[in-house]
């Protein structure tokens, strides 16, 4: 069956809104992805100077894998901006060009298989040094935590150790000689 005009205008229309909805859909991927990343290793920055220092830290390799994976993630969306940039221009050419449709599509399909391949690799970037810098934070959370209570214990004891040994020499002493002149 053959489509009318007035089909395949309408298709043409919702394949354009299709599109226009794609785009804003990668804008903020792309936004959300720096954003997290960028977000993550700042509070971590904040976490190690605020709740636990890097000489009190415990697994420092962790949190520096989570910081390269996180640096890396922002390094992999800012190249897929500018090679998105970059196939932008060249379908522009192809068409400037006057190439086949079919030969415009193709090249933009596989253009973009190499973009899928970026987001995908900044998407296992992201997760895997997020979940780095959650490790990082509750081992040395609980590892801050513990020899909190600790360093509390030993103070504890030996405040009423001290407090003892004292009472009970002066509980001992029911007899003091004192000389007189």
């Amino acid at each position: 069956m053959s489509r009318t005009e007035e089909d395949k205008k309408g298709w043409d229309e919702y394949r354009l809104s299709l599109l226009v909805e794609k785009s804003k859909s990668d804008d903020h991927f792309e936004k959300y992805i720096t954003i997290i990343a960028s977000g993550a290793l700042g509070l971590t920055i904040t976490f190690i100077d605020k709740i636990s220092p890097l000489e009190n830290a415990i697994c420092i390799w962790i949190i520096s894998i989570g910081w390269f994976l996180m640096t890396t993630t922002l390094f992999i969306n800012l190249l897929s901006h500018y090679i998105a940039s970059k196939n932008n221009s060249k379908a522009v050419q192809d068409i400037d060009d006057e190439k086949d449709y079919d030969e415009i599509v193709s090249g933009i399909n596989k253009r973009n298989k190499k973009m899928d391949r970026l987001n995908i690799a900044s998407i296992y970037t992201l997760a895997i040094g997020l979940c780095c810098i959650l490790i990082y934070t509750s081992i040395n959370a609980y590892n801050g935590k513990k020899k909190q209570n600790s360093a509390e214990s030993e103070t504890v004891y030996k405040t009423e150790s001290c407090s003892k040994q004292t009472k009970s020499k002066r509980e001992n002493d029911t007899i003091t000689n004192v000389k007189f002149k």
